[in-house]
């Protein structure tokens, strides 16, 4: 008929349809790749997008958790000053859950890697951190360790003040401290798990007997799952709470009674607990890091968490 065009010069059906597809999925993948800007290095082993979580309203400052490409998993956390210390341990595996351990120092206003140390063999899990003055405390199963934090950043190596054997009834898997006291927690799955305050002055008596809970000036009740532990301005008590693939929980505490006042969603994976001086609180999570790149939950951050703006789970 006159006036059509040869079938001959016309684009194929299939080929416009199958191109057009591909076009889709790329601009896809290429939108499911886009990150924001986050302070720090991120993983060069995982492209995924970072999960949408829980609270995700309440979170401030993000940071990329510090070697991460290098196969470490992070812990412990605590605020000092001006900045955020970090433990992890390094492992790829599912079925090692210790490594090769190190301490990770962030500037708190902008995530710079700012210092780090190696920590002495046995501690291959640096569940807690914990820090008073200048010293530094380091829980690890059965264990805790003092350093002088100035002189380990200094230097690069663990400057030793102390150590200590503990009962593993006591854990410790994460740390505290208030006052004049270093609380320790267990991480218990079932049962009743308790948290137990020990005087300072207490954590370097008695020789070479671990500490025991008879130890603890005080004890309180503690959520089970639990992975880390801070105090607020108040003297409030915080927990976190994660077990694998799951979701996480905040969960504030009265620091007498040990009663839950309020629990709150939280990431997945979330791990120890720090308080700074603004009143904010930072955490940090395992999810994502290359020994759990498997979970759903994808959020290897340093973050922080404003209370006022937390809702309380339903």
């Amino acid at each position: 008929m006159a006036g059509l065009p040869d079938r001959k010069n016309l684009p194929d059906r299939r080929s416009f349809v199958s191109g057009a597809a591909a076009g889709l999925l790329c601009a896809s993948l290429a939108a499911a790749q886009e990150r924001p800007a986050i302070a720090g290095e991120p993983p060069r082993y995982d492209q995924r997008p970072l999960s949408v979580v829980p609270n995700a309203q309440a979170i401030g400052r993000r940071y990329w958790v510090p070697g991460l490409n290098e196969g470490y998993v992070p812990q412990g956390l605590t605020v000092t000053g001006s900045d955020i210390l970090v433990a992890a341990y390094r492992s790829i595996d599912p079925r090692q859950d210790n490594g090769l351990s190190r301490v990770f120092r962030l500037a708190q206003g902008d995530g710079r890697l700012t210092g780090s140390f190696d920590l002495p063999e046995a501690y291959g899990h640096p569940g807690g951190l914990a820090a008073r003055g200048t010293t530094l405390f380091v829980a690890n199963s059965g264990r805790l360790l003092a350093l002088d934090l100035p002189a380990s950043l200094r230097s690069g190596s663990p400057a030793i003040i102390g150590e200590r054997r503990v009962d593993k009834a006591m854990g410790p898997s994460f740390l505290a401290c208030d006052g004049d006291a270093l609380w320790f927690g267990p991480f218990r799955r079932q049962g009743e798990a308790t948290l137990y305050a020990v005087p300072l002055a207490r954590i370097f008596e008695g020789g070479s007997e671990p500490l025991r809970p008879a130890d603890a000036g005080r004890r309180l009740p503690l959520p089970l799952l639990a992975q880390g532990a801070t105090f607020d301005r108040s003297g409030g008590l915080w927990i976190s709470e994660s077990a694998g693939n799951r979701p996480g929980a905040l969960h504030r505490l009265d620091a007498g009674s040990g009663a839950v006042l309020a629990s709150y969603a939280a990431p997945g994976g979330i791990e120890d607990l720090g308080c700074a001086t603004d009143g904010k609180l930072w955490a940090v999570s395992e999810a994502g890091s290359q020994r759990w790149s498997r979970w759903e939950t994808f959020y290897p951050l340093v973050f922080e968490i404003d209370p006022g703006k937390l809702i309380v789970r339903g």
